[in-house]
């Protein structure tokens, strides 16, 4: 890794990008470094090092080049979801919708950009996104999406959805979307009582924000961090790996709040299919 004063450090192929986290967290560097190109490899050995995938579009000899820029936050937000604060609107709006995982990655992966623009969301990188997803039986970085669902007269409706990865016993949340009013606090409210049954134990949030900290997370330093992180993803055949990695049937949003309920019937009927990677609108 090569560190020059008031650039970002470069992080090079032949780097290791955990022993890369920790020599920035040691010499207190800023939030940011470059690596020179986006493959679904370089995303998830970033991922495996802590650091958060995002992109960079530039104008370089006259083209424009997507490159790499994992962000090792100076803060991150971490919540175990088991303790999910779920405000008293949220359960209520719950009876409205249903929670599923991975049958509409594609779209909710689309409506994330649409809504937040390509700054960061760079073709390179969403491209990089959708192959981990079809590879994630495979990868020990699993890359999902997250959907809430509106029972209309039409059928479910997406309304509400992120797009995220799991390690271990750890999920970490990395872009959303919403569509409606209210669905997004009822996803993210969902998505804690699911990763909770599923036996997730660090809910990695990114950059802490008023909501994130609402929901009940915890904005920690690099030095607290990094080894939650290492101890969640160093523990292999975590009990909802596999849920996580599969296309899910549909929960009803108010069953996943109750803590001592178990998961719905049904939600886990296609769990044995973990190479899916179409859009399942039902």
């Amino acid at each position: 890794m090569l560190q020059e004063e008031g650039s970002y450090p470069l992080i090079e192929p032949s780097d290791d990008f955990h022993d890369c986290a920790d020599r920035l967290a040691a010499s207190g560097a800023d939030e940011f470094a470059f690596f020179p190109f986006i493959d679904p490899d370089a995303v998830e050995r970033a991922a495996l090092g802590r650091f958060m995938p995002m992109g960079l579009s530039l104008e370089l000899d006259g083209r424009r080049r997507d490159l790499f820029l994992p962000k090792l936050h100076l803060e991150r937000c971490l919540l175990d979801p088991r303790d999910t604060r779920v405000t008293a609107t949220a359960r209520r709006e719950s009876r409205r919708y249903s929670l599923s995982v991975n049958r509409a990655f594609g779209t909710v992966l689309s409506s994330c950009v649409a809504t937040h623009g390509a700054d960061w969301l760079v073709g390179d990188l969403t491209r990089a996104f959708t192959a981990l997803h079809a590879q994630r039986s495979r990868r020990r970085v699993a890359f999902v999406s997250v959907e809430l669902w509106a029972a209309d007269d039409g059928g479910p409706d997406p309304v509400a959805g992120e797009i995220g990865y799991a390690v271990g016993r750890a999920y970490a949340s990395l872009t959303g979307y919403t569509a409606r009013s209210g669905a997004g606090t009822v996803q993210l409210a969902a998505l804690g009582g699911l990763l909770a049954k599923l036996g997730v134990r660090v809910w990695d949030l990114g950059m802490a924000m008023d909501y994130k900290l609402a929901l009940g997370g915890r904005a920690l330093p690099r030095e607290r961090f990094l080894p939650e992180l290492d101890g969640a993803y160093r523990v292999d055949g975590a009990p909802g790996d596999a849920a996580l990695r599969a296309v899910s049937g549909f929960a009803p949003a108010r069953a996943l709040l109750d803590a001592s309920a178990p998961l719905p019937d049904g939600f886990l009927a296609d769990s044995a299919n973990l190479a899916d990677t179409g859009d399942h609108h039902e």
